[in-house]
């Protein structure tokens, strides 16, 4: 394969970050910046990837091995969720002050509130979105997601940029009538295809470390109905990690999705929720933004 000119780290300015892109018939991971219709191929010792667990096991989790390789194209609608299949989504549940509030809690939980996605959940961050018939109880939730670079396990606070590569936004769509048929809200969290991811993994440094504090929106056909900031996390990004690696080994391209912020639809009066031809966009500071046009889907 012929390469271009390598990007180094420090051409990753704000917005430049790994894509993973619909190429030649088959995914590859690639360096996009947001809004452009261009990438350069992401390689490691040469080497091209598919997904990206594999490169940052390839790379041992350090943007400094990756380089730019040739340029292809990169519009929006042939990219993907930039983890393809990663080996664990773990989310968490009430964990902005606010969100807690409007779902009538005076307080947060005393410990993080975990429940898992599976890999056929995600989708991209321009994808066409189908509703499923099942239910018309579909909400929009905007959240920053966390992308592991490194194996971790029982690691302190102190140390959790050490096994950060990055970060992406997510929209945790929820089934909430099938959410809320038991204590357990999985049944309303892992439908397929609905949780868009992207548009691309920005590296932890370029976006102020493990306590980012940047602003994120959630917009519903043109409207702003959720606007915080990530430094609101009720629990930070390292005692997420220290608290969720006290339980598991996390591994590299495991997506950890933080929590949303207040102004979700189903507490809303009267309710806001996704319809056939709605446009959700999720937008996160030094990251851009994954609209999502939501459909009814066809059965049969």
């Amino acid at each position: 394969m012929t390469t271009a000119t390598p990007a180094s780290p420090a051409d990753w300015t704000d917005g430049l970050g790994l894509a993973r892109v619909l190429h030649g018939g088959g995914p590859v991971v690639a360096l996009r910046r947001d809004g452009a219709a261009k990438a350069r191929l992401a390689l490691v010792e040469g080497q091209v990837f598919d997904d990206l667990p594999a490169l940052l096991e390839a790379a041992e989790g350090d943007p400094a091995a990756i380089e730019g390789g040739a340029v292809i194209d990169a519009p929006d609608h042939r990219l993907l969720s930039p983890v393809g299949r990663p080996g664990k989504v773990i989310c968490i549940g009430q964990n902005y002050l606010a969100h807690v509030h409007e779902g009538g809690r005076d307080t947060g939980p005393a410990h993080p509130d975990l429940f898992p996605k599976w890999h056929t959940s995600l989708t991209g961050p321009f994808a066409e979105v189908a509703l499923p018939p099942e239910s018309d109880q579909i909400d929009y939730e905007s959240e920053l997601a966390v992308v592991i670079g490194a194996h971790a396990r029982r690691i302190a606070a102190e140390d959790a940029e050490s096994v950060i590569f990055g970060y992406t936004a997510a929209n945790d769509v929820s089934v909430r009538d099938f959410q809320f048929h038991t204590t357990q809200r999985v049944a309303g969290k892992a439908w397929d295809g609905l949780t868009p991811v992207g548009p691309v993994v920005v590296p932890v440094t370029r976006l102020g470390g493990a306590r980012p504090d940047l602003s994120i929106k959630g917009t519903l056909d043109g409207e702003v109905l959720q606007d915080d900031r990530t430094s609101s996390l009720l629990f930070g990004v390292p005692e997420l990690l220290a608290y969720i690696t006290t339980v598991m080994t996390l591994e590299p391209g495991d997506l950890i999705l933080t929590g949303t912020p207040s102004g979700v639809g189903f507490v809303r009066e009267p309710k806001v929720l996704l319809r056939d031809g709605s446009e959700f966009e999720v937008r996160i500071e030094g990251i851009g933004a994954l609209r999502n046009r939501f459909v009814a889907e066809k059965v049969g």
